[in-house]
């Protein structure tokens, strides 16, 4: 589990998030499933002139996907 999910909770409201966020599990599961179809790969269009912007795009797109999915991972 990303210790994001508790930070700045100690003792007795950290472990409740912990619970709270391991009952989710499923729910992730299947969400991560969603947005890993959303993953673009792209190989550079160099006969396009602002292949670079799209690219970047992606890359930009990816990185973010690539965040939420390590955030939602959820494992004992």
């Amino acid at each position: 589990m990303n210790s994001r999910w508790l930070k700045g909770l100690a003792g007795e409201a950290k472990e409740k998030r912990r619970k709270e966020i391991l009952s989710y599990r499923n729910a992730f599961e299947e969400l991560s499933k969603l947005l890993e179809e959303d993953y673009e790969e792209s190989a550079p269009d160099y006969d396009t002139p602002s292949w670079s912007h799209k690219q970047a795009d992606v890359n930009g797109a990816n990185r973010k996907l690539r965040q939420i999915l390590e955030l939602i991972r959820v494992n004992k």
